[in-house]
């Protein structure tokens, strides 16, 4: 395992390149991609941890995105599931005659989360549209999509974790205490949340279900414009 900084970007480098098509092997591919995410994830993981040991001021950041369009409350669903899975906190907020969505979390989970949100929402739509249905149908298929995704990506952070714990890395009390400053971050700015339920009646969920077990949730080769996140209170 790379220890610096600089030996871990070597590494992702090389892994990216392989899965990029540096090998003839699918499946050689594949795993290099994977371990380039899992190293992605964990190197953010481990910089907390230094941080936090070294007591260093590091805020949670906060984004505000206005959801336009067709299809919103769904779209906004699949967001906040996303960027749920890396440890970020979401809300639905309505100012005006406008619906935006209001994030909360660590910059580089933040990061990482915006650019699988921005990925994945077209791919919803997309397979969505092809399903077809009523506009019942396609809020099911929606709903079984976001679901599906938000578990893999939940399943994918919770084995990096377990990789680092068995390094020897004190990665879950680290997420831990990340969480807590994350939840104070959002009681300060909104301290009254009312939460909603939404009932879905269509048939499409399980066509959903499938079209998220396929999904693409890779982050490698996507990029993020870092002045989308602002540190509380800049």
């Amino acid at each position: 395992m790379p220890k610096t900084f600089d030996q871990t970007q070597a590494l992702i480098r090389t892994l990216l390149a392989i899965a990029d098509g540096g090998s003839p092997h699918e499946a050689e591919r594949e795993l290099a991609r994977s371990r380039a995410e899992k190293l992605m994830l964990r190197h953010s993981i481990d910089e907390a941890s230094v941080r936090m040991t070294r007591e260093e001021a590091h805020e949670p950041v906060r984004t505000d995105t206005e959801i336009v369009g067709s299809w919103v409350l769904d779209r906004l669903a699949l967001r906040s599931a996303v960027y749920g899975a890396f440890g970020c906190r979401s809300l639905r907020v309505r100012r005006g005659g406008a619906t935006e969505h209001v994030a909360f979390g660590f910059a580089s989970d933040m990061s990482m989360a915006a650019v699988l949100a921005d990925s994945l929402e077209p791919q919803m739509l997309a397979e969505m549209y092809a399903h077809g249905g009523t506009a019942s149908d396609k809020r099911a298929f929606a709903a079984g999509f976001t679901i599906v995704v938000a578990d893999r990506l939940t399943a994918f952070y919770a084995e990096v974790l377990t990789e680092a714990e068995a390094e020897g890395t004190s990665s879950a009390l680290v997420v831990a205490a990340r969480d807590a400053r994350v939840d104070s971050a959002l009681a300060q700015a909104f301290p009254q949340v009312r939460t909603s339920r939404r009932r879905l009646s269509g048939a499409g969920w399980s066509a959903g279900a499938a079209a998220g077990a396929r999904a693409d949730i890779a982050v490698s080769g996507r990029k993020v414009d870092p002045s989308t996140t602002r540190a509380l209170g800049a």
